[in-house]
């Protein structure tokens, strides 16, 4: 679990090792939505925190489990995908690598993927290829630079982000998310702009659901039980809202999380 003084250093304008600077309140379980966040979370074991970048205003429900770390699961396809194209393991989003022919659960997953439908199917097999490439020392270093969560990678390098060694938190999400979406993160520009486009929501979404919404869901089977991630970004009338919401529980993966912090967007004010 990390520390209250994440915050504080947010709140007093500090500049992060990710490049960017804020000053925020903090509203911890607050009922300024137009109701409270808890409502969204029902009896789900959730956190829920939206960084609100015009108003400078951190919304948060559940402080404790936000500070939890917690596997990132497929959320970190993201870094993965940044540090592929930064190293050169990958070269653009139609990077193409053949399916093995070994089955998987998910129909979708068994054919030949390039990175734009690695990253919009969440298709695990060509995430851990691409590990493989960038290898142990360039992925160590990479997220060392990020400041990603708590930058364990011995749990293998094919599935240290799976349920094993490598953890973040809700905040550290936010914080790294927030980084990508200014394009501050230490590799470049053009790459960031790139997969933030790759990340881009454009199905699921209800109907009359206003801006641009960018993220990445995640789910982790694992010996402390499942659980699921949705974190991003939205654009909307030239605001921008940074958000991370994780949920445990049996069978609380992904889609859970992503259901829950698209209704809290939709009825944001």
């Amino acid at each position: 679990m990390i520390d209250l003084g994440f915050l504080k250093s947010l709140a007093a304008g500090s500049v992060l090792a990710t490049g960017f600077v804020v000053s925020l309140t903090l509203h911890a379980d607050t009922p300024h939505w137009p109701r409270p966040l808890s409502d969204y979370a029902g009896d789900t074991s959730a956190c829920i925190a939206v960084y609100s970048r015009a108003a400078g205003e951190f919304l948060v429900h559940n402080m404790e489990q936000c500070q939890e770390r917690l596997s990132p699961c497929s959320t970190f396809k993201i870094p993965n995908a940044l540090i592929g194209l930064e190293t050169g393991a990958l070269s653009g989003p139609d990077d193409t690598k053949t399916w093995d022919g070994t089955e998987h659960s998910r129909e979708i997953l068994n054919q030949d993927h390039d990175l734009s439908s690695a990253i919009k199917y969440s298709v695990v097999w060509y995430f851990q290829d691409v590990a493989l490439d960038i290898g142990a020392e360039r992925m160590q270093i990479a997220l060392d630079n990020f400041h990603y969560g708590n930058r364990d990678i011995s749990g293998g390098q094919d599935r240290f982000w799976l349920a094993s060694s490598l953890e973040i938190s809700a905040l550290e999400q936010i914080a790294f998310m927030t980084a990508l979406d200014d394009e501050r993160l230490p590799v470049s520009r053009e790459n960031q702009a790139m997969v933030k486009s790759m990340m881009l929501q454009d199905e699921g979404l209800p109907e009359g659901f206003k801006g641009e919404l960018y993220g990445k869901t995640g789910s982790c089977i694992g010996p402390a039980g499942d659980h699921g991630w949705f974190t991003g970004f939205l654009h909307r009338d030239g605001q921008q809202y940074v958000f991370a919401v994780n949920v445990k529980g049996e069978k609380q993966w992904g889609g859970v999380a992503r259901a829950m912090v698209i209704e809290v967007l939709q009825e944001m004010q």
